[in-house]
């Protein structure tokens, strides 16, 4: 098969797709009575204790509903995390549809390039491959990061279900596979299992559930909504009165990343999708939160839309930077003065980060001031965005980064496993596979009163010959 021509282009810059493609206490009561003196007298004395016992049945009763009602408080709570579950993208795949799908290729790569040079690429470096029997889209090669990386995507319906990155110069005859379809699928079914099992109350996300909002003349109509829709969103329980009673109406709890906000600027599918956020005080002019729940408070940051010379830059702007950073200081004391120890944030850039694309820059990232919260809170933060796991402590600040929910996994690809880091970086704590493979994954937490928090991720390596694992993490938290 005829590999695609690669090129810089007139700039002299060097074509990347690699932006494009980054869930019973029983009461006992006990009645002694006398017993009878007499033969005569053994009914009157049944009938009676029998009216005793039916008393203190009826006087203990809301004692015993109380005790049923607090005890799911005393036994703690658990929720489910992950991150980056969206798909890859979806074209219209009939062969009479051809230029339909090479626009939205053009749209696409428009990300990095003028429409001009846009439209070359999509011409020019990129290959559809038909079924000769069904006229339908069942391959594409085409560039990815550098001049030597070629991708192959396999497709069914329109969908991507298979992508391999082959590195000419440096691994020829090698097509490191970064994707498979199967892989987001299990962490979504695992999750709404977790969740309808009662294992996990509710689900948080680090962002990036879709690849864009430009496909569907609405959200409703979205392929990509759609299917979070139809695959986790649906698939979860309303929620009970204890959520209820907490302030939350739904079971599905996520921070915006990059791709909720490419082509949809106003973040419609996002609002559309989860609408009892706006109770939190989410709109399109505001995308952070926070809710409490049992004791403990979760918060929730924006870091902004890609920008592809600073790719892992927090540049949002509702609110900016330096507001997210005030609203965060004034959650966290309140969090103090209120008794909270234990405090949850999520947000889709990673603070760290050995791999991909690397963490935020040091001049924007929040662990200053996490880290001066330590002391009296115990913190965890959950962050996305880099398509790999890692895990930090650093000054009692817990970091996990859990980029492993579905999507392509580059950071697997020769160059980009270990990136160069000063040599008092903060180290990896998980171990990840060798050689660099694919692996999906989710996290369950477990919160209980005075007892150390519990984190146990979940994961899926379809090449292993124990392709599901369990591991906990952090033997030692608090």
């Amino acid at each position: 098969m005829t590999k695609p021509s690669f090129y810089h282009d007139v700039r002299g810059k060097r074509f990347s797709i690699l932006p494009l493609l980054h869930k019973p206490l029983h009461f006992l009561a006990t009645a002694r009575h006398a017993g009878a003196k007499r033969n005569s007298n053994r009914i009157a004395t049944k009938v009676g204790a029998i009216w005793t016992a039916l008393v203190v049945v009826l006087v203990l009763q809301p004692f015993n509903a109380v005790a049923q009602q607090a005890q799911p408080a005393a036994a703690g709570f658990s929720f489910a995390v992950y991150g980056d579950a969206r798909s890859m993208f979806y074209l219209p795949y009939k062969s009479d549809q051809e230029a339909e799908a090479r626009e939205l290729m053009v749209q696409m790569f428009e990300l990095v390039f003028p429409r001009k040079i846009a439209e070359v690429v999509a011409k020019r470096d990129v290959k559809f491959i038909y079924d000769r029997e069904t006229h339908e889209l069942a391959e594409v090669i085409m560039p990815f990061d550098t001049k030597y990386e070629v991708t192959t995507l396999t497709l069914d319906k329109g969908w991507v279900t298979k992508a391999s990155v082959e590195d000419v110069k440096l691994l020829p005859g090698v097509h490191r596979t970064m994707f498979e379809l199967q892989g987001g699928e299990w962490v979504d079914r695992e999750i709404a299992q977790s969740v309808n099992s009662g294992r996990a109350q509710f689900v948080l996300n680090t962002g990036d559930l879709v690849w864009w909002g430009l496909q569907g003349s609405t959200p409703f109509d979205n392929p990509y909504w759609k299917l979070v829709n139809d695959d986790v969103v649906k698939q979860l329980p309303p929620p009970d009165d204890r959520m209820r009673a907490a302030g939350l109406g739904g079971r599905f709890f996520t921070s915006v990343g990059n791709h909720e906000v490419w082509e949809d600027t106003d973040a419609e599918g996002f609002l559309s999708t989860f609408p009892y956020l706006k109770q939190l005080g989410v709109s399109d002019k505001n995308l952070i939160y926070k809710f409490d729940y049992d004791g403990a408070r979760f918060i929730f940051l924006w870091t902004g839309k890609y920008d592809e010379n600073k790719p892992t830059a927090w540049g949002a702007t509702r609110p900016t930077y330096e507001e997210q950073m005030k609203q965060l200081a004034q959650w966290l004391d309140e969090a103090k003065a209120a008794g909270i120890h234990k405090v949850f944030v999520s947000f889709h850039n990673p603070v760290f980060c050995r791999s991909g694309m690397g963490p935020i820059p040091e001049a924007q990232s929040p662990h200053k001031l996490l880290a001066s919260y330590a002391k009296d809170l115990d913190i965890v933060v959950f962050n996305g965005h880099v398509h790999t796991t890692e895990l930090y402590q650093v000054e009692g600040v817990k970091y996990l980064l859990l980029g492993g929910g579905g999507a392509e996994q580059d950071p697997i690809l020769p160059g980009r496993t270990n990136l160069k880091m000063p040599p008092d970086y903060p180290p990896n704590l998980y171990e990840k596979p060798t050689p660099p493979s694919e692996e999906y994954s989710y996290l369950l937490v477990d919160v209980k009163p005075g007892q150390n928090t519990k984190f146990t991720l979940n994961r899926f390596r379809p090449w292993s010959s124990k392709p599901f694992e369990s591991v906990e993490l952090w033997g030692d938290a608090k």
